[in-house]
């Protein structure tokens, strides 16, 4: 790894008319790991993307960036690009959007040539190779399944093996252990600390201040809107002022009820007869372990999944035949498989006005008070200096946020967040706590998904933990903190998941 140098001197990075990195000075060079930390916002993927050749540095500036492999100089990325590799959250996004029905093994074996796919048949050594380091990453039982029917974290290492299958001199992750439960975390460390035992790749993390890193990796790099800092900083959003509504609506007793509902994906049950009632006013999280059901239990319940036949679903009272768009405008929801969906090029006030009429970025025959009312919410939010720019050109922290509030644009009576912590750094889990908060005291009702019940108690009403798609236990949350089932899912090894 030490044959791969990189020297950045006084670099900015435009993404359209906004400056993201001012006048960067770094070099890597030696045989040290580095964590970038920063909030969100900080400018960490685009340094990331910078490293590895992505992106270029402006233009419009005098800075410089140099690649020395093997001695020699180049201001080009293009003789580095085969030894280094960029793991993101968005590219598991990639291939939940494009739908394809690519097996896990194969995906693995696309990273000798870094493409998304092969796109010739492989040599049986590369088979072999893929497999091989498919088992080591924990995957042997899905990796005949494709992308879209893994977990988070098993998707999280199927492009880790993706991007060390071609052994390179860099590779670089980000959001190093987002959407992970606490096993998920420890095996992930577990194999980036095998990776940098080899000595043959540079490790280069980010995430924000509590990111648990691998032990070799002892480099820090802070950055704080865009620019190097000495330490570790803070930077607060604005106080949370959400807009008054003007009436209640008037809600049933019962808001969702499954009775024995199973949903198959791929010849397994992801939800398994599951019988579950949840009445309004109730704010219920769903726990289990990466890959126990979760964000599909949250697609059957917000009706981008169907349940097996034999199973039948119900919504705010309403029984036999539903259609699910006069259901949808009163549901909320921030998960992944809505933001996968939409272009990235979309504004952020057309994805924010989009929740105002169930688009997907678009929008249509809104009235003059709606936009206002959507406008207020941006500003009350911090938001109101993003609304012109791309979704694209948000990091992915920020890109959260305008989804979350374009699933609260519309005042539902019913909020379903997958994950709603992820990605989030510690100012913006707090805010995420009051909204949610807040919502739970005007009597809607709240289900989300979480792998961070330290935030829960002051929120939840009920939990329900699944296994391999099965009930565990379905209760009161504080009867539920207190089962054998909580302690086995949140049992925390601090040794092992050390703190930056």
């Amino acid at each position: 790894m030490d044959s791969l140098e990189i020297h950045l001197d006084h670099v900015d990075v435009d993404l359209g008319t906004a400056r993201i990195l001012h006048g960067l000075t770094l070099t890597l060079a030696g045989r040290e790991h580095f964590a970038v930390i920063g909030d969100n916002g900080a400018g960490k993927t685009t340094l990331l993307r910078l490293l590895v050749g992505e992106l270029w540095p402006s233009q419009r500036s005098g800075g410089s960036r140099v690649y020395r492999l093997f001695g020699e100089e180049s201001a080009s990325p293009i003789g580095i690009r085969p030894h280094v590799r960029l793991v993101t959250p968005t590219m598991a996004d990639w291939y939940q959007r494009h739908d394809l029905r690519v097996p896990i093994w194969e995906v693995i074996c696309a990273g000798l040539r870094n493409t998304p796919f092969l796109y010739h048949p492989p040599t049986e050594a590369e088979r072999e190779q893929a497999r091989s380091l498919g088992l080591e990453m924990g995957l042997g039982l899905v990796l005949d399944r494709p992308m879209r029917a893994v977990s988070t974290g098993q998707a999280k290492r199927a492009l880790l093996a993706r991007a060390l299958i071609a052994e390179p001199k860099l590779m670089a992750v980000d959001e190093l252990t987002q959407g992970l439960d606490r096993q998920g975390q420890l095996r992930l460390l577990d194999a980036l600390n095998r990776i940098a035992d080899t000595g043959r790749t540079r490790l280069l993390v980010s995430g924000h201040g509590l990111l648990p890193v691998p032990d070799a990796v002892k480099g820090r790099i802070y950055l704080e809107h865009g620019r190097l800092a000495e330490r570790p900083s803070r930077v607060r959003p604005g106080a949370l002022d959400l807009p008054e509504r003007e009436a209640e609506v008037v809600r049933p007793e019962t808001v969702v009820e499954l009775r024995s509902c199973s949903v198959v994906m791929d010849g397994r049950a992801a939800v398994d007869n599951l019988t579950w009632t949840v009445r309004s006013g109730e704010c219920w999280g769903v726990l289990g372990r990466n890959g126990g059901g979760k964000s599909t239990l949250l697609q059957l319940v917000t009706g981008y999944r169907r349940a097996w036949p034999g199973g039948e679903a119900s919504w705010f009272g309403r029984t036999g035949l539903i259609r699910m768009s006069e259901i949808r405008g009163r549901i909320g929801i921030l998960a992944p498989w809505i933001g996968e969906r939409i272009e990235p090029g979309a504004t952020c006030r057309d994805v924010l006005l989009s929740g105002l009429c169930d688009g997907l970025g678009v929008h249509r025959n809104l009235a003059a008070e709606q936009v206002e009312g959507a406008e207020e919410l941006a500003m009350s939010w911090g938001m109101a200096d993003w609304l012109e720019r791309p979704l694209s050109s948000l990091s992915y922290g920020q890109a959260r946020q305008v989804m979350l509030a374009r699933g609260v644009v519309h005042a539902p009576e019913l909020l379903v967040l997958d994950e709603p912590f992820s990605g989030l750094d510690a100012s913006w889990q707090a805010r995420m706590v009051e909204l949610l908060s807040d919502w739970a005291a005007r009597g809607r009702t709240l289900i989300l998904a979480t792998h961070s019940p330290e935030f829960m108690d002051d929120l939840l009403t009920h939990g329900l933990i699944l296994d391999q798609g099965r009930c565990v236990a379905a209760m009161e949350w504080p009867r539920l903190r207190g089962t054998p089932a909580f302690a086995a899912l949140f049992a925390e090894n601090r040794e092992r998941c050390a703190g930056s």
